[in-house]
């Protein structure tokens, strides 16, 4: 006669001569259950890391002195000989209708004709790092002004949001400026990766800027965020993407719509953009859909493309002296 079948979720033991072995057999609901959990806890590890690299997005790690001086082998434009003045821009936070505070330098020409350059520093960095073109700007015979962007350097914000917010704080910031020094009638917007999608931006909303100048612009930030997080092995571009989308949420702005290569159309000022050949951030089709952006701009003979042979805000080391003269070549030909 046959065995009779062992009941399921018994335990079946079975005599082997000198040994006894005995399998548990658990019910089908079980495993079910074992498996939904394995699923939650993979479901709660994926939302985790979107919800760290979303607000590693929006919270870049803030430029110190004690870092300036460990990267930078500086601390303040005086390093570089040159004068300056701490300044500060108290606006209003369109964000979250609070006040923020834009911490600054002023560095005026020691013979002031009343031109004036903005410049804006790139993600993660202040303007620590971007009075690196200072002297460059004042050969030219430009008063300088240097910002830290929001949620960056000295300056107050929570989130950095890709020149979203960046432009309407700018543009507070250049109506205070303006009120306070009326001698600078010719202003000139300069910005480097983050800082030229800004400058890129608040352009576009003003009439007042008489040239913008943009130094390894990115196409698209959300592209240049993803080759970023690929550079420092973060999970695939579906994490990359939704923790995209989730910055945006948080800090209630919209990327597509500071698109550098969307907003050279709206620029009313001549624009110059300086490309370096092997910049990470930017594809080589990128590359070639922001020419051709620029190109398109109807009525701006004045506009300048520079390729250059560099890194990513490498072009001012690696071309000292070709940066100077195409920078003089591009303001000269300025309508006065």
């Amino acid at each position: 006669m046959g065995e009779a079948p062992t009941p399921l979720g018994s335990a079946a033991t079975k005599l082997v001569p000198g040994k006894t072995r005995t399998a548990i057999m658990l019910p089908m609901s079980s495993y079910l259950s074992l498996a939904f959990v394995l699923l939650a806890l993979g479901v709660l590890t994926a939302a985790a890391a979107v919800t760290a690299m979303a607000f590693a997005l929006l919270r870049p790690p803030r430029m110190t002195d004690g870092k300036a001086v460990w990267v930078l082998r500086r601390i303040s434009p005086a390093d570089l000989g040159l004068g300056f003045e701490d300044i500060s821009f108290n606006i209003r936070d369109e964000q979250t209708g609070q006040p923020l505070r834009i911490a600054g330098w002023w560095m005026p020409h020691p013979k002031s004709i009343g031109k004036c350059v903005v410049l804006l520093h790139g993600y993660a960095d202040a303007k620590v790092g971007s009075i690196a073109w200072a002297p460059v700007w004042q050969s030219l015979g430009y008063d300088v002004l240097a910002i830290d962007l929001r949620a960056h350097g000295e300056s107050g914000g929570v989130y950095c949001t890709a020149g979203f917010w960046e432009r309407h704080d700018l543009c507070q910031v250049l109506g205070q400026f303006r009120a306070e020094h009326p001698a600078a009638k010719e202003l000139v917007l300069f910005g480097v990766s983050l800082g030229a999608a800004t400058a890129a931006a608040t352009a576009a909303l003003r009439n007042d800027i008489a040239a913008v100048v943009l130094e390894s612009p990115p196409a698209d930030f959300r592209n240049a965020a993803m080759a970023h997080m690929e550079h420092l092995g973060a999970p695939g571009r579906l994490f990359q993407k939704l923790a995209l989308w989730l910055a945006g949420r948080l800090a209630r702005c919209e990327f597509a719509e500071v698109r550098p290569m969307d907003l050279l159309s709206k620029i009313p000022c001549p624009v110059m953009i300086i490309a370096p050949d092997d910049d990470p951030m930017v594809s080589d089709a990128e590359r070639s859909e922001i020419k051709q952006a620029l190109d398109a701009r109807g009525g701006a003979p004045q506009d300048v493309y520079w390729p250059v042979s560099t890194g990513h805000m490498l072009a001012i080391q690696a071309h000292r002296a070709g940066y100077e003269e195409q920078l003089r070549n591009f303001l000269g030909a300025l309508k006065r």
